[in-house]
């Protein structure tokens, strides 16, 4: 089992589908839990689980956690010098991952995947690496870097949508327009909302978004 801390709730003792929430450079996992009471209306029979982050936000406030480094910033240029920070970090979190699946039982096919920020980064990276593609990925708010930016491949193609807000100061609106690009070169089946005037940030619209996302792919399987 991952020596990651974490947060978790359920109101099912035999959950058939595991979501994980990711949270963003400078959080914790009880950021991200609450959620669970959104998604829960659509996922009833789930686990939810928010871990914290690998490493202590390099920004030096206590709780708080980053996946990897930002240092001068996470534009494609800079992402060869970062490639093995953010490798180490998906290899970290993969383990996790596969931990709490073998702990419940299932199978990659019953797990979301929902990032906010950095989290989002991480959540899309997660499902293109696995070698059974998750049921879904939400990324709120976040920015793609596809395994082959840093050496790897590509490996699944679930279903992802992406939330973004075009009033977003930290991740600019720039980053969402680049991901649908990426995606549709990939092939990758995805979905994208965008909502003016949102910052960086998960409102009720999005949340609903993300609901109804789970909702269409739970109701094909």
């Amino acid at each position: 089992m991952s020596e990651l801390k974490f947060y978790e709730y359920s109101d099912s003792k035999n959950p058939k589908y595991l979501v994980i929430f990711l949270h963003g450079y400078g959080a914790n996992g009880e950021n991200l839990i609450h959620l669970s009471y959104e998604f829960k209306h659509v996922l009833p029979e789930a686990h939810f689980i928010a871990p914290n982050a690998i490493e202590p936000w390099e920004g030096g406030f206590p709780h708080a956690y980053q996946w990897f480094s930002l240092g001068n910033g996470i534009e494609r240029k800079g992402l060869v010098e970062m490639a093995a920070t953010i490798k180490n970090a998906n290899k970290i979190l993969e383990n996790f991952i596969d931990a709490q699946l073998t702990r419940f039982n299932l199978p990659a096919e019953k797990l979301f995947l929902v990032g906010f920020s950095q989290g989002a980064m991480m959540s899309i990276y997660q499902g293109l690496i696995k070698p059974k593609k998750p049921a879904g990925i939400i990324s709120f708010s976040g920015k793609i870097i596809l395994p082959e930016m840093l050496g790897e491949k590509i490996i699944s193609k679930p279903e992802i949508c992406l939330i973004h807000g075009e009033a977003d100061s930290v991740l600019p609106f720039a980053h969402f327009i680049e991901a649908k690009k990426l995606l549709t070169a990939e092939k990758i089946s995805h979905e994208a909302h965008s909502f003016p005037n949102l910052d960086h940030s998960i409102d009720i619209h999005g949340v609903r978004v993300a609901q109804n996302f789970i909702k269409k792919i739970t109701e094909q399987t």
